[in-house]
């Protein structure tokens, strides 16, 4: 999906994403417990930088900021204006200063300009248009020694499990919402632009470990840059 596309249908998205995400995907899917994990496996953070990249309405927040502390920060990163409008009341209404709410594209993190020690992102890079060049920023971006770790789809129709079967029915659901398009819901396209990321990242970054989840529609992998 191409960047208009993508702020076109997260801005519309933005009231109603952290409702449905916990309806569907902390309710009915049970996934939202591998958010949790992804962080855990980005390591010791105290102190440190961390970079969310496609921060949406700031979930990774909660769960980043009490392992930063007081001395460390988060950089959130998203191109929509409306999800950052939802981040930006979250850090608000919870009182946090050391959040940098941050806009723009994925691919590029222009307004990055300084190394960070960790990078997460949860369910962005499936939908990055440029996936390789997004994550050779990530990791040009990463201070050598920092870790990545990455929640997200490489299957819209999982090999097996009942959302093998209700594949038809849910990503219509997904695109009437406005979060996900035909494209991102193409299951041989996914697949395959996920083995092309999985065989760069592997390339990137040493110490890779991956874990699946969702009957196996869904990982988390996390790595450390070398140095």
């Amino acid at each position: 999906m191409q960047l208009a596309d993508v702020t076109r249908n997260y801005d519309r998205a933005a009231k109603h994403y952290d409702k449905l995400t916990d309806v569907v995907f902390g309710g009915i899917l049970g996934v939202e417990k591998y958010r949790k994990r992804t962080v855990e496996l980005l390591g010791d953070l105290a102190g440190k930088t961390v970079l969310d990249v496609g921060a949406g309405t700031g979930r990774n927040l909660p769960l980043l900021l009490p392992r930063v502390g007081p001395e460390g920060s988060v950089i959130a990163l998203d191109y929509s204006t409306g999800m950052l409008q939802q981040a930006r009341q979250r850090v608000r209404d919870a009182g946090w200063e050391n959040v940098r709410l941050l806009q723009g594209d994925a691919a590029r993190l222009a307004g990055v300009t300084v190394p960070v020690d960790a990078i997460i992102s949860v369910w962005c890079y499936g939908i990055v248009h440029d996936l390789p060049a997004a994550l050779r920023r990530a990791v040009e971006v990463l201070r050598p020694g920092g870790r990545f770790a990455i929640m997200d789809f490489d299957r819209a129709r999982p090999d097996h499990g009942v959302l093998h079967w209700l594949y038809p029915t849910y990503s219509l659901l997904l695109r009437w919402a406005g979060i996900d398009s035909k494209e991102d819901l193409d299951d041989a396209r996914l697949r395959d632009k996920w083995r092309r990321g999985r065989e760069l990242l592997d390339s990137l970054l040493t110490d890779v470990q991956v874990e699946r989840y969702l009957a196996g529609g869904g990982f988390v992998l996390a790595g450390r840059k070398p140095g």
